[in-house]
């Protein structure tokens, strides 16, 4: 049995985040895409105009469920024993597209820190000098 994990990121903690928090309030749609293209390599575009028109007859929280599973299995995620993903979808779909969006942001940061095999510290690299700022550097000396 495979062991999953614990959310980073709770469903009503939108002011961690305010940026994400506006962005899915204003335009739940966009920030639905947005979501599918970083869950399953959706097209953007098509999922925003998917939601948008599913709105119109109450039923956007349906991608938004079937995606939200994804996520779910995409990073082996608990599901909420007190408010699963059809509940939280459907009556809860802005808080939950923010609260997918920042654990979409917060764990693409965890894979983007680089360790060295050694001793497990970070590797940080310096971008290279340009000629120009060597000569100015060597003019100083």
């Amino acid at each position: 049995m495979s062991s999953e994990n614990d959310w980073n990121e709770d469903l009503f903690d939108c002011t961690n985040d305010c940026g994400t928090c506006f962005y899915g309030f204003c335009c739940a749609p966009c920030l639905f895409g947005s979501n599918a293209e970083k869950i399953s390599e959706k097209n953007c575009c098509l999922m925003c105009c998917l939601y948008l028109v599913l709105s119109g007859v109450y039923l956007c929280w349906v991608p938004h469920y079937f995606e939200r599973q994804k996520l779910r299995e995409k990073y082996k995620l608990k599901s909420n024993p007190s408010c699963g993903d059809c509940p939280t979808t459907l009556l809860c779909s802005p808080c939950a597209l923010c609260q997918e969006a920042r654990e979409i942001s917060s764990r693409e940061n965890v894979r983007r820190i680089d360790f060295n095999g050694d001793n497990n510290q970070p590797v940080v690299s310096q971008p290279e000098a340009t000629s120009d700022e060597v000569n100015h550097v060597d003019m100083r000396v």
